[in-house]
């Protein structure tokens, strides 16, 4: 069964606030299990030694601890087997914070 991704815990566009955490979920089915990697603006996502990004279950789940300004972007989630393939895209935009400078 070829993979397929459907809507799951989070949408297409998602906003955080600059220094808190973003989870973004890739819930796919496939037989065999489908393999699932992740892009950020055309840039394949890794983990970075558990620091700030981290890939969690099987790579289905993207977790980045914390968002920064930086990390806004179309983030694609890949997910492919044998029989085929499926992608979903996601859109974080990060608000940065405001410190008035005294």
């Amino acid at each position: 069964m070829a993979p397929t991704i459907s809507a799951g815990r989070t949408t297409a566009d998602t906003t955080v606030l600059e220094r808190r955490p973003v989870t973004l979920v890739c819930d796919v089915t496939g037989v065999p299990p489908p393999a699932v990697t992740w892009s950020h603006d055309g840039v394949g996502v890794s983990e970075d030694g558990g620091r700030r990004r981290r890939l969690l279950k099987g790579g289905r789940v993207l977790q980045l601890t914390p968002a920064l300004v930086d990390d806004f972007g179309v983030y694609e989630c890949s997910a492919h087997n044998v029989v085929g393939v499926d992608r979903t895209q996601f859109r974080l935009h990060v608000l940065g914070t405001f410190t008035p400078q005294s």
